[in-house]
């Protein structure tokens, strides 16, 4: 006995998303009751569920779906002979899966760093409190800034925070100040001295000229001219000459109340000064030739007219004299210089003296430790 199957029920439009899959297996079981060859199918996934994401093709799969359930109710009608029906073929699972909308992506903020994150302000202080902060975070990491020219360190000869006690925390060029061993001047004493035949001192006869200029730390002439010294053996050529009262080099207890120094530079670049002590007495003629052109103020310079100065008019008849290892004596403090002191002073007139006090202030370093230095003296 022939059984009839009926149609399997299908859906009436409109048509909704959710019943879309119930449509698609009613539509595949019409058309093969009709004989008819369905659509093509579209691309079955890995699972064998159909995706379809084109929505043209949706619409022309529920059109066909649509017709083919049509033309299967006409075809399936009761007066059909149940040997004409052919046994229903098993609904096939179709699984439709509808793209969504992909989310859009969250914009990107910008992370600020903990460290340069600013709290929020919420009185004056706490503000100022917070750049001090900052401020001085910044400033432990930040490189020292570079020292200044030591040209334009302003230092002295008084007791001050300029003076020659703190001359060597000024500027880190002048720290030998402070901590040289070698430092000039020194006190001669009798301890310290050794006698022991030394080489004559040869000045040469040459005259020479010069500027006489006011430095600000006191009086001295800028040879023109050569005026040569031979010092072991080489040729000495005479540079400077400085002013001081009072004399810094004190010998045997004496102080006295001048100085002239001659500063004398080798051909290597060395240094030697030898100072001439001044004691008060007659007119001293080589210091009218430079007080007869003296500058009146501080950074004021006058030049000679002609060169008239020689070294012979300056010293004493007698030329012995000290000889030890030091330094200059003002900033930056240079070791390495030979220090020639002449044993016999000369003399100076009191308004010579005068004269120079007036125009400079005193510019004598106090005596430094001489640590155990041998101060030779040549007979």
């Amino acid at each position: 006995m022939t059984k009839t199957m009926p149609a399997p029920p299908c859906l009436p439009r409109p048509l909704f998303l959710h019943q879309l899959a119930v449509l698609v297996a009613c539509g595949a079981t019409a058309l093969a009751a009709t004989g008819q060859t369905p659509p093509p199918s579209p691309a079955r996934s890995a699972s064998g569920s159909i995706r379809i994401e084109n929505p043209q093709e949706k619409a022309d799969l529920a059109t066909r779906i649509d017709e083919a359930i049509q033309r299967a109710k006409t075809k399936n009608a009761p007066t059909t002979s149940a040997g004409a029906r052919r046994r229903a073929e098993p609904i096939p699972s179709v699984e439709v899966r509808i793209p969504t909308e992909r989310p859009s992506k969250p914009a990107k903020t910008m992370a600020i760093p903990q460290a340069l994150a600013r709290p929020a302000v919420q009185d004056p202080e706490a503000s100022r409190r917070y750049i001090q902060t900052r401020a001085a975070e910044l400033a432990a990491v930040a490189p020292p800034p570079p020292p200044p020219d030591p040209r334009t360190v302003h230092w002295d000869y008084d007791s001050g925070d300029r003076g020659p006690q703190a001359w060597g925390s000024l500027h880190p060029d002048f720290a030998t100040c402070s901590r040289g061993m070698r430092q000039s001047p020194i006190h001669i004493k009798a301890q310290d001295v050794e006698v022991g035949p030394a080489p004559p001192l040869p000045f040469n006869h040459q005259f020479f000229g010069g500027t006489v200029l006011h430095s600000g730390h006191g009086l001295e002439l800028k040879v023109e001219g050569d005026s040569i010294l031979t010092l072991r053996g080489m040729p000495w050529r005479l540079v400077r000459l400085q002013f001081r009262h009072p004399a810094e080099e004190r010998v045997h207890q004496h102080n006295y109340p001048m100085a002239t120094d001659l500063v004398y530079q080798g051909p290597d670049g060395q240094t030697a000064v030898v100072s001439v002590p001044m004691q008060l007495g007659s007119t001293n003629a080589f210091i009218t030739h430079i007080w007869t052109h003296m500058p009146l103020d501080a950074q004021d310079s006058v030049r000679l007219p002609q060169p008239v100065l020689s070294v012979d008019e300056l010293l004493p008849q007698d030329r012995r004299y000290y000889q030890y290892a030091g330094s200059i004596t003002q900033p930056p403090c240079t070791e390495g210089v030979l220090r020639i002191v002449m044993k016999t002073p000369v003399n100076v007139g009191l308004a010579q003296l005068r004269m120079l006090q007036r125009v400079s202030p005193p510019n004598a370093r106090p005596v430094q430790a001489s640590n155990g230095r041998l101060v030779r003296e040549a007979q």
